[in-house]
């Protein structure tokens, strides 16, 4: 793929728009069973990497179809650009009922309100898709 050098910085960005997703994915604190995954969808961005472990990342793993999550490369920088979607779902152990309550509370009062309540942030993964454009910095 790319003949990486030691110490140099590159840029990393899908090549086509709308290839970039973020899930964050938020745990209930007393049942980490309980997951509610947030997905959304971005026009564009970038990561900064240094290229001197990117052989092992990249090269070797990455797959136009399935993409990578960026957010496991030694990042020295990055920018994700212009939302066009966002979705919410939901562990299969979380009742209808609760489901649609959670539901409401983060359209009215955002994902920050998952922590009065009990959830906390898990994770966060950031999908690029499709080729990629790699530059030197």
């Amino acid at each position: 793929m790319v003949d990486w050098e030691q110490g140099v910085i590159y840029k990393i960005a899908p090549k086509s728009k709308k290839h970039i997703v973020i899930l964050t994915t938020y745990a209930n604190i007393e049942n980490y069973d309980k997951k509610i995954i947030h997905k959304e969808e971005f026009r564009s961005g970038w990561v900064k990497v240094l290229g001197d472990e990117m052989s092992y990342y990249l090269d070797d793993t990455y797959n136009p179809d399935i993409g990578t999550d960026v957010w496991i490369f030694p990042t020295e920088d990055h920018e994700i650009l212009d939302g066009v979607a966002d979705e919410f779902s939901f562990s299969e152990n979380i009742l209808k009922d609760e489901q649609d309550k959670l539901s409401l509370l983060i359209t009215e009062h955002g994902t920050s309100a998952l922590e009065q309540i009990g959830w906390e942030h898990d994770d966060m993964e950031v999908w690029f898709f499709g080729e990629l454009d790699i530059s030197k910095e």
